[in-house]
């Protein structure tokens, strides 16, 4: 067992929950202090997927497999899932009025890739691991050289896609950044993972992730200032500084926490994936209208810092819980 890829595993999820608790935090008046508090938990948490990203390159790129073993084996085990809970979803949208529901909009809805917004995740490592061979012959012909120019190169070319559609409102026409930027991520974990990197350069990169999580931090404040509503071009996962952030939290876990993992961070690790499926379905519940009117907790009512953690505990423990109880039931099992 790789002990420090299973502490990113747990603590990513965690991140996760927190990017979608505090989403509500930055659609609040901007410069409040309910908008201060989540810009600064959002921003101090976008790392989280893209560590996931980098965890599955990490673990599969230097797998021994015939790509004919990764579609028939590794790909259904993501198109099962995001063929179950993208219908699960679809009728969750219609919980208040179920009359409504419509199959064929479900349908159109999953080709679109709207029925929920965690589900796009599923649709883009389904491309990665469509793409493997690329990035296989990529690490297997290629010296550490052509690796590196790929990854900063696709990573320099999504920041300046994404920087001139987010701040300067330039819309290019493209799309092949996400696939690059995202192919980066998978690759650089491989890369991260089996190369030896020095004091030096760990320094440099916690100095660059601390200097990118400040600019991530102000750098959205100043520009939700000036368009009057939040921003996100520095939240995005392909931004000028998320690779940054992302970059030193893989090494200093690498360096500092490949020792004996806890019972709890193994489970937390193990079901990550369930928690990350199931966990809206929770946060809906603990955020609507029912909840809030029954214990009047709310990120208009309560204390920001109180309300992320009484939401974070309730969302992660429940979500946790429902996916171990899946976890039990035959079949369901492969769903989570």
């Amino acid at each position: 067992m790789i002990f420090y890829a299973t502490k990113l595993r747990a603590l990513a999820i965690v991140g996760v929950l927190l990017i979608h608790i505090s989403a509500r935090l930055v659609r609040q008046e901007v410069g409040s202090f309910e908008w201060w508090i989540g810009n600064i938990v959002d921003s101090s948490v976008r790392w989280a997927v893209p560590i996931f990203f980098m965890l599955s390159g990490m673990l599969l790129l230097g797998k021994k497999e015939a790509q004919s073993v990764v579609i028939k084996k590794r790909v259904p085990r993501l198109i099962w899932p995001l063929l179950f809970w993208s219908f699960i979803y679809s009728l969750w949208a219609s919980r208040y009025q179920l009359h409504t529901y419509s199959l064929e909009q479900s349908i159109i809805n999953l080709f679109n890739g709207t029925i929920k917004y965690h589900l796009w995740y599923l649709y883009t490592i389904i491309g990665l691991y469509l793409c493997m061979p690329l990035f296989k012959t990529l690490i297997q012909y290629g010296k550490k050289v052509d690796v590196r120019y790929f990854i900063c190169l696709s990573f320099l070319t999504s920041a300046i896609f994404i920087s001139l559609s987010s701040f300067l409102q330039i819309k290019l026409a493209g799309g092949f950044e996400y696939l690059l930027g995202f192919g980066s991520y998978f690759l650089l974990g491989h890369y991260l993972a089996n190369t030896d990197i020095s004091k030096r350069v760990a320094y440099f990169f916690y100095i660059m992730g601390g200097i990118a999580l400040f600019v991530t931090i102000m750098g959205t404040w100043l520009f939700s200032l000036r368009d009057g509503t939040l921003n996100q071009g520095f939240y995005e996962y392909l931004s000028l500084t998320t690779p940054f952030v992302a970059i030193s939290i893989f090494i200093l876990f690498k360096h500092h926490g490949n020792n004996l993992c806890g019972r709890f961070t193994t489970y937390a690790a193990k079901y990550s994936f369930g928690v990350y499926l199931i966990h809206p379905i929770v946060l809906d519940i603990f955020r609507s209208k029912e909840f809030i009117q029954a214990t009047d907790i709310s990120e208009l009512s309560t204390n920001p810092i109180i309300y992320i953690a009484i939401i974070l505990s309730v969302v992660y423990i429940f979500s946790i819980l429902l996916t171990m109880f899946l976890h039990r039931i035959p079949y369901i099992n492969r769903l989570v």
